[in-house]
């Protein structure tokens, strides 16, 4: 007997991956208005997140709620992860390659450990901190968290793949075929936004042909649109977690083929 009705069990468990991008992205975009709005003087020169949150007033509250994101994400991994478990253990595959996706699989999961990781360091050592942890921070998080959508974009693929070759009946599938889709073509905008970002770093303090405002600009802006990708990303497993829930379709794995 269930504690839960499994509607309300499927909105519990999807909600932590839902809450995700639905807060993080009003709180970047608060944290540069904030910012502009106390320092005006920076009108011309448009901040990045770091140096927006290097002002304690605004550091210290967007610290607590990264906590809070963190914590949303904690709870969503493993119900994520264990999906991909299952949806790896049904596929009728050899056994070398399916332990190749369970390998795949893990390292997804080590990778968003440490973009998280990243992401509550770069927020509680602001530059007002200590610049070198910050920047340390920042740097694991956007790397990770990139190789991380990479990589669980590879795994959409390759289950949808096999899916499709297979003719896998839907309830032996926990994944919609049509999320497997679009993660897989919004992984590839989204790295080409990370590949934008960084090369806009570089950049940044070299003479261009263009105006320095203007690539201050596309670079505060692009960051923005980089993390909020990010975090979109992640909240479209929570269509999956729901739907699987709901349809009562996570069970155990399956035993490898001997």
């Amino acid at each position: 007997m269930t504690l839960l009705p499994r509607r309300s069990l499927a909105v519990l468990l999807a909600l932590p991956a839902a809450l995700v991008p639905i807060i993080e992205v009003p709180l970047v975009v608060w944290a540069r208005h904030s910012f502009l709005f106390r320092h005006p003087d920076y009108a011309d020169d448009p901040p990045t997140i770091s140096r927006a949150i290097s002002d304690p007033s605004i550091g210290a509250p967007f610290a607590t709620v990264i906590l809070v994101i963190t914590g949303l994400i904690a709870l969503a991994l493993p119900v994520i992860f264990w999906a991909y478990l299952v949806s790896i253990s049904r596929m009728p595959a050899g056994r070398s390659f399916k332990t190749a996706l369970y390998g795949l699989a893990f390292l997804t999961l080590a990778c968003q450990i440490a973009a998280s990781f990243g992401m509550v360091l770069t927020s509680q050592y602001t530059f007002s901190i200590d610049r070198d942890l910050h920047m340390l921070g920042s740097y694991i998080f956007f790397a990770a968290q990139a190789v991380t959508i990479l990589l669980a974009a590879t795994l959409c693929r390759v289950l949808l793949h096999l899916q499709q070759k297979y003719q896998l009946p839907e309830e032996s599938y926990l994944f919609r075929p049509g999320m497997h889709r679009f993660r897989f073509r919004f992984a590839l905008v989204i790295v080409a936004l990370a590949v934008l970002y960084g090369v806009l770093f570089f950049v940044k303090d070299h003479t261009l042909p263009i105006s320095a405002y203007v690539v201050q600009i596309a670079y505060t802006q692009c960051e923005v649109l980089v993390i909020s990708a990010f975090v979109l990303f992640l909240g479209s497993y929570a269509v999956d977690i729901h739907a699987m829930v709901h349809r009562g379709l996570i069970g155990a794995p399956a035993a490898l083929p001997e």
